[in-house]
């Protein structure tokens, strides 16, 4: 039985671990940029702002709002103008 036990919960972890991991680039984003623009600007003005991928990380990164500052490198953006850009 705690071997029953144990193999489903090892099996639950993983499920859990691997849909984190495998979460869009775009949701770390999405908890601030909402539709309606509010807290800060929605996934779609901000495509519709920036043409292009390059344009979308040279914004994020010359970001005043010290809410961006966490974001500010490519390790981060690139993946997310990749998502967006595609």
């Amino acid at each position: 039985m705690k071997k029953m036990v144990t193999m489903v919960l090892a099996v639950c972890f993983v499920i859990a671990f691997s849909s984190v991991v495998m979460a869009a680039e775009w949701d770390k984003c999405a908890a601030c940029h909402k539709a309606g623009d509010k807290p800060s600007f929605s996934k779609e003005t901000l495509l519709k702002k920036h043409k292009t991928a390059d344009a979308f990380i040279k914004a994020a990164k010359d970001s005043k709002s010290p809410m961006m500052n966490a974001f500010k490198n490519d390790a981060l953006l690139a993946p997310v103008a990749k998502e967006l850009y595609k």
